[in-house]
């Protein structure tokens, strides 16, 4: 008995074909009949797409149905198995597909921004050493413009010291000449009283010769 069995299962298991195994999902995409009433017999309303968003205001625990309304406004009643609390995973996807893409421009805009940021401050240093360049040729000018006022200076002063000593020159020059003046007075006085007094003694000597010619002619005529 055992082997009759055994055969037979033997048979069944080569009788069936060979195929291999095979892991599939369902789908999530797929329309739920919103309809006019709470059966199957009531006319659809139109057909919602899975993920749709509505809003539920009435639920029926007999007929297991629920009262909707979509975004538009429309009415009508679904089951309520097909409700749930979440989006559904290809919404959810959709979402997350959308905020990717958005990250992602985000993320180019930024990288953009950070390349015309780093230009901006490689220009900025670029300017900032043409500055220091500028101002290290200023200061140097301000220095050489330092020395030339400080030389201006200790000109002027020596100008200033060398005037004071030409004035003082034309002090002493203007006494010197005074002194030589009243010199020259004196010289001319005392030459004058020289020559006074020669022409007194030269004519007391002739009146002196003369009165002895005379006496001694008197003298004479007297012998």
């Amino acid at each position: 008995m055992i082997r009759i069995s055994l055969l037979v299962l033997f048979l069944m298991v080569g009788a069936s074909p060979l195929h291999a195994a095979e892991v599939k999902y369902v789908t999530d995409e797929f329309e739920v009949t919103l309809r006019s009433g709470t059966s199957t017999a009531n006319s659809i309303v139109r057909l919602l797409r899975s993920g749709a968003e509505v809003t539920v205001l009435e639920n029926d625990p007999a007929t297991q149905y629920s009262l909707v309304e979509t975004e538009d406004g429309k009415q009508g009643y679904v089951l309520s198995r097909f409700l749930v609390e979440s989006p559904a995973a290809r919404e959810i996807l959709k979402d997350l597909r959308v905020k990717y893409e958005q990250q992602q421009l985000r993320l180019e805009q930024q990288q953009t921004e950070i390349e015309q940021l780093q230009q901006s401050l490689q220009q900025e240093q670029a300017d900032s050493q043409t500055l220091k360049n500028t101002l290290r040729a200023s200061e140097k000018e301000l220095s050489e413009v330092r020395d030339a006022a400080q030389n201006t200076l200790n000109i002027l002063e020596q100008n200033k010291r060398l005037q004071t000593v030409v004035d003082q020159l034309r002090e002493e020059k203007t006494l010197l000449s005074d002194t030589n003046a009243e010199l020259s007075d004196s010289t001319q006085i005392d030459w004058f009283v020289r020559g006074a007094a020669v022409s007194l003694i030269a004519f007391i000597i002739g009146i002196l010769v003369t009165r002895i010619r005379w006496r001694k002619q008197d003298s004479w005529g007297s012998y």
